[in-house]
């Protein structure tokens, strides 16, 4: 794309993720590329590619090639393995400002994360910036933008995005805990094992009602140790820890719409009927 329109500025959104190495929500992602002008139509499809599998041939996304006039600044552009790409927190930006919120939250968190490198131990970051530092100039980035489309979805996006998530998983999921309006959950929560003498961290977690949730990723588990482990860990939560800790997979994600209802439902009488969908989350 960047070769084919010498005025060109550079990717962005999702296409300028994947070259940073930051988490897009699909494995793949329409390419975005800003221009300064546009006089013609803002939107192709290109050829599907299929994909050889030792299971068989698979059709892979038809993906669109889609120019944007809404152009970052000379600032907001580095060259990454050769091509220019948006910055982190402008691809963030841009991902929260256009894609669909609980999508963008994945984005948003990974890029925080990449230049705030937050160590779940100590709790401080390695980065170029402290995770407070990191949000907020993103919360100024998107006032930056004037009367641009979907900054109530930006906005909202921003405010509950956190570096400390580790995974898109964990990012959808904690967008959906917020989107159905349940109080604010604790990210990598850490607990305590006093008799063991070692520590946890809960991916969401309520203290106050002593409700965890733990995404199961993909490839998670890569031994029969890892999932003894992983056993004995939820072992002690619940018995020492009085925990009640509930596991989420992909598929959970795919039915947002059961997945809001069944963690309403974890939750006792007095929250659950509290809750409301927050419609600048949801859509």
């Amino acid at each position: 794309m960047l070769h084919a329109h010498p005025s060109a500025i550079s990717l962005t959104h999702e296409a300028a993720a994947v070259v940073q190495g930051i988490a897009v929500p699909t494995a793949e992602p329409d390419i975005r590329v800003a221009v300064p002008r546009n006089h013609s139509r803002t939107r192709k499809l290109l050829p599907s590619q299929t994909y050889v599998q030792p299971t068989g041939e698979y059709p892979g996304r038809r993906v669109s090639a889609i120019r944007s006039t809404t152009s970052p600044t000379p600032r907001e552009v580095q060259v990454v393995s050769g091509m220019r790409v948006t910055t982190p927190l402008r691809t963030a930006l841009d991902c929260a400002f256009d894609l669909p919120a609980l999508d963008a939250i994945v984005v948003v968190d990974s890029a925080l994360r990449a230049v705030c490198r937050p160590d779940r131990f100590t709790g401080r970051c390695q980065g170029e910036l402290l995770a407070a530092q990191g949000v907020e100039l993103l919360r100024e980035m998107v006032e930056a933008q004037g009367a641009r489309a979907g900054k109530q979805r930006a906005r909202a996006v921003v405010a509950i995005a956190d570096p400390r998530t580790e995974s898109p998983g964990e990012s959808v999921l904690r967008g959906v805990a917020h989107a159905i309006g349940l109080p604010e959950p604790r990210v990598q929560e850490r607990w305590a094992d006093d008799v063991e003498m070692t520590e946890y961290f809960l991916d969401l977690a309520w203290p106050e009602y002593r409700i965890a949730l733990e995404f199961d990723g993909y490839g998670k588990y890569r031994s029969a140790e890892d999932v003894r482990n992983e056993k004995h860990r939820e072992m002690r939560l619940r018995n020492a820890g009085r925990w009640q800790v509930h596991r989420v997979e992909w598929r959970d994600l795919h039915d947002r719409e059961s997945l809001g209802r069944r963690l309403v439902d974890l939750f006792p009488p007095s929250v659950a009927r509290l809750t409301r969908r927050r419609r600048d989350l949801w859509l």
